[in-house]
């Protein structure tokens, strides 16, 4: 770019030019050319961040901070070069020696990495400050640079690099030069021979970005020194489990459930001699949406997994009765029809009609478990659109019901979530997987550091895949991820900065969400703080363009005392990252903190029986192929919630099952003596007075919670509190083991 400068005659230059004719004077003269690609990619997603009208512009061009290396870049490693051995020992300062290996570190990874990698910055460590009366340290001779990528994420996991042609003489020489040994000759399937790479054969711990990094370093710069505790890009993806996966970016860990689900669906629309057709299927489980842990759940053994859920929709017809309990009673013949028709298909391995427990009698309790010759388990319930109407004409008093009107209420609540928003928001997340690769491992490793740390039954699934959603669909003040770690570390860094008592979480899955769309959205938010101010019913406002109402995935859970861990969790593990960046170890964000809980239950781990022990309780053979085990530490939990849900708030790992920690409700605290309280309780204080004073008895409570788990309870210990006189720890019998 020129100012006024029509005597300037332009060359080629590789550094940027911003010339001012007047003053002849290049005003870019101390910009490198990876410093100038920086500044243009920051104000291009300055301009894109302008133009979404669901974030705060204020905020993110003026008040985030963009620069954290970990978050700002896809892939980040320090290097450390001998100043003599590296070929720059002609220059005799050691800054001009550092930019003079940054431009040739800049150079060789530009072409190293090709279409990989979308932005290179070497940057030179700063030099450290000294006393003026006082002669600055001496140098180590050693060149320490940090380099950051930014990586194309279509590209970066390329296993084949195609070079030149081997008729291009010039080309081919050049190829090999650059990659020595790496370099071979190969034929392709279009007859064409090319000078090619084949990266495969890695470590568990090394990526393809990494390989090619490692390669460049030792055959370009003979003496280098890397540091040991690197964070590469693709570091989490090892805490995940692959299945054997050589793609970690592929949904290939998912691949075997959604051809079972595929071939299950194609045989129920197949059925013949059902009285209504089939109008849709709806796919409605995070196995199905690429967002379950475990990936696909016939190749591995964690019991506490829900089986893969799933809904089919009949069409409308005037036969469909017009009472609620009738409409139940024609599902449950509907399922027996299916199950007689699946009954003889070569995919289905057994087949059983389930009426799930239920807390009252107006929540969908039928259902039709399906278990297929590759094992895996799918769970079909059948949607009936004019139920909902039904149920809230109840509520409005129009229709006559024995029910009280918070059952119909919650009963009303638990069918949207289900049969409405579910499938909907199954649908939306899983296109969102195919079109962002990292999506579907962001989503399941946010489900691992959510469980490692207890909040499991607090959180629910597609909250925290709304939570990953946003990193992709909304990334600014940054660009749409390139790897897994910087994918989970702004993610991280969002939810340590989301003020959730003021501020909605607002998610827009197809870009359809205008401003005015916003603003309601805003208005209804408003309106929730002002009905419930305390925040008893909905701590967190979630809402997106499918699911405007907000409340679907977050209605009276997680509690604000959850909401708040949330959050210090994640601000925690932002300020680890940012104190140990590079010696970081990726599993110390996985460690839980107990020392903030008023008690530890510690379980025996995987304690699981097959069969049980007494004749009555044993199922059959059919029954049996369903019931792997039966998980007797969630049972337990199970039993907790019952008896003590009211005043004790409960955190676990649902998947280990291993501890589980409370706290007191602070309402089960001193308070005046009256017959009737729902829990057990001591005299506070030995003398009598006019207005006894009583608290929850804890020592009581805790005997009692350990002499329930029996065997299955190895110990309970308590924390000094306000409810406790001091610390202790008692086996399952109820006795004091310390």
């Amino acid at each position: 770019m020129f100012i006024n400068s029509s005597s300037f005659k332009p060359t080629d230059s590789a550094y940027p030019i911003f010339f001012d004719g007047p003053r002849g004077l290049n005003i870019l003269f101390k910009m490198t050319r990876w410093s100038y690609e920086l500044l243009r990619n920051e104000a291009q997603n300055s301009l894109k961040a302008l133009k979404d009208p669901l974030v705060d512009h204020f905020k993110i061009l003026f008040v985030n901070k963009v620069n954290e290396p970990s978050r700002m870049f896809d892939h980040f490693i320090r290097v450390s070069v001998n100043s003599v051995n590296h070929g720059t020992s002609g220059i005799e300062t050691l800054p001009g020696q550092s930019s003079v290996l940054a431009d040739s570190l800049y150079e060789k990874f530009c072409y190293g990495l090709g279409n990989r990698a979308r932005l290179i910055y070497p940057q030179i460590s700063s030099t450290q400050p000294w006393q003026l009366d006082s002669a600055p340290a001496l140098s180590s001779g050693l060149i320490e640079l940090s380099v950051g990528f930014l990586l194309d994420p279509d590209h970066c996991q390329r296993t084949v690099d195609r070079g030149p042609s081997i008729e291009d003489k010039s080309a081919s020489a050049f190829f090999r030069r650059f990659w020595g040994e790496k370099a071979e000759l190969r034929r392709f399937r279009d007859g064409t021979i090319l000078e090619s790479l084949v990266w495969n054969n890695l470590g568990p711990k090394r990526t393809i970005v990494d390989s090619i990094v490692s390669h460049v370093l030792n055959h370009h710069f003979q003496q280098y020194e890397q540091d040991s505790n690197i964070v590469c890009a693709e570091a989490f993806d090892r805490l995940l489990p692959q299945q054997g996966s050589t793609q970690p970016y592929m949904l290939s860990p998912f691949s075997a459930t959604m051809s079972s689900y595929e071939h299950l669906s194609k045989s129920i629309r197949a059925m013949e001699g059902l009285p209504l057709q089939i109008r849709q299927i709806y796919a409605t489980s995070p196995s199905l949406r690429y967002s379950s842990l475990y990936g696909s759940l016939a190749d591995r053994h964690n019991l506490s997994e829900r089986p893969i859920d799933f809904l089919i929709q009949f069409e409308g017809s005037p036969r469909w009765p017009e009472d609620f309990f009738a409409v139940q009673r024609t599902k449950i013949a509907f399922l027996s029809k299916v199950a007689e028709s699946l009954d003889n298909d070569d995919l289905v391995a057994a087949i059983r009609l389930r009426m799930e427990e239920a807390p009252h009698e107006l929540l969908e309790n039928c259902c039709l478990d399906i278990k297929t010759t590759d094992g895996f388990i799918f769970r079909l319930q059948i949607y009936h659109e004019r139920e909902l109407g039904m149920l809230e004409q109840s509520l409005k008093g129009r229709v006559p019901c024995a029910a009280p009107r918070e059952q119909i209420a919650l009963a009303i609540s638990e069918h949207r979530r289900r049969f409405v928003q579910r499938p909907l928001h199954t649908q939306a997340v899983n296109t969102l997987s195919t079109r962002y690769p990292l999506l579907s491992l962001t989503m399941r490793l946010l489900k691992k550091w959510r469980d490692a740390h207890l909040l499991s039954p607090h959180l629910a699934d597609e909250f925290v895949e709304l939570i990953a959603v946003r990193t992709f669909v909304c990334p600014y003040p940054w660009q749409v991820p390139g790897s897994l770690n910087s994918a989970f570390l702004r993610t991280l860094a969002f939810v340590a900065g989301w003020n959730w008592q003021s501020e909605p979480l607002i998610i827009d899955f197809s870009s359809e969400m205008d401003r005015q769309d916003v603003e309601a959205t805003h208005t209804r938010f408003e309106v929730w703080r002002k009905l419930d101010p305390g925040m008893n019913r909905m701590a967190v406002f979630a809402a997106s363009n499918i699911d405007p109402e907000g409340i679907t995935w977050t209605d009276r859970c997680p509690a604000k005392i959850v909401a708040s861990r949330f959050t210090n969790l994640a601000k925690a593990a932002c300020e680890l990252v940012r104190e140990q960046g590079l010696k970081l170890k990726l599993e110390a964000l996985f460690v839980p903190s107990l020392a903030e809980y008023d008690f530890i239950i510690h379980l025996k781990p995987n304690h699981h029986t097959r069969r049980s022990s007494f004749k009555n309780l044993q199922v059959d053979s059919a029954e049996d192929s369903f019931e792997a085990a039966i998980n007797c530490s969630q049972s337990y939990i199970d039993e907790l919630k019952i008896l003590y849900g009211d005043n004790i708030v409960f955190f676990y790992n649902e998947c280990t099952l291993s501890v589980i920690a409370g706290l007191w409700n602070p309402q089960a605290g001193p308070r005046n003596w009256k017959v009737g309280l729902d829990y057990s309780t001591r005299p506070l204080g030995g003398e009598q007075c006019a207005e006894q004073q009583v608290t929850i008895n804890v020592e009581s409570i805790l005997h009692d919670i350990a002499r329930l788990g029996g065997d299955l309870v190895t110990r309970v210990d308590q924390k000094p509190g306000r409810h406790g006189d001091g610390q202790s720890s008692c086996s399952r019998g109820g006795q004091n083991s310390r």
